[in-house]
């Protein structure tokens, strides 16, 4: 049975005047390479969290906590959401200092000083996995209560930037299961 950890990361920087999230989910998945599709049995541990970026200090803040958790010895890789300026954003987006790219090259950096693998991956790819696809019983990992979701105590509508991260976190763990079972054989 192999375990592995994984920190997810739904970057966002500091804009002026405009009040930015990021979603981070942690997840801890066991039984990698046991099953062709992982179920949330496989999901042994869950932790999502949002911070609210209103400033540098939230920011700088978020690095610290950041850097904690990649020194703690307790994750084996990142996955970052990727920042693609599309071509259609592209008038919108003139002369703007991009601080989304600012704060994925900060964790970049912060990885390799811990020496912790990161990987970055586009939002688009983790699109498929909506709140309907992952309540379904071959996956698990939602629980419809009424209107809403939830993903073991936490509410999903409440976590949307978390819950981005988690879509990144399961993805790349789908991607690294079809892998490690490859190589198995």
């Amino acid at each position: 049975m192999r375990s592995i950890k994984v920190l997810a990361i739904d970057p966002s920087g500091h804009y002026k005047n405009k009040k930015a999230t990021i979603g981070v989910a942690f997840c801890e998945w066991e039984n990698l390479g046991e099953r062709n599709i992982l179920s949330s049995k496989d999901l042994k541990n869950l932790t999502l969290k949002q911070h609210t970026i209103e400033s540098e200090s939230d920011l700088e803040s978020f690095y610290s906590n950041l850097r904690l958790s990649l020194g703690s010895g307790q994750i084996d890789m990142v996955v970052i959401e990727d920042y693609i300026l599309y071509e259609g954003k592209v008038g919108m987006q003139t002369w703007q200092q991009q601080p989304t790219s600012k704060t994925i090259g900060v964790i970049e950096h912060l990885c390799r000083e811990y020496n912790i693998p990161s990987h970055l991956q586009t939002a688009s790819l983790v699109k498929l996995w909506t709140n309907y696809v992952l309540a379904a019983p071959i996956w698990g990992y939602l629980n419809k209560k009424g209107n809403s979701y939830m993903i073991r105590e936490f509410k999903v509508s409440q976590n949307r930037h978390a819950m981005d991260a988690f879509r990144h976190n399961f993805y790349w763990i789908l991607g690294e299961n079809t892998k490690w079972k490859k190589n198995k054989t």
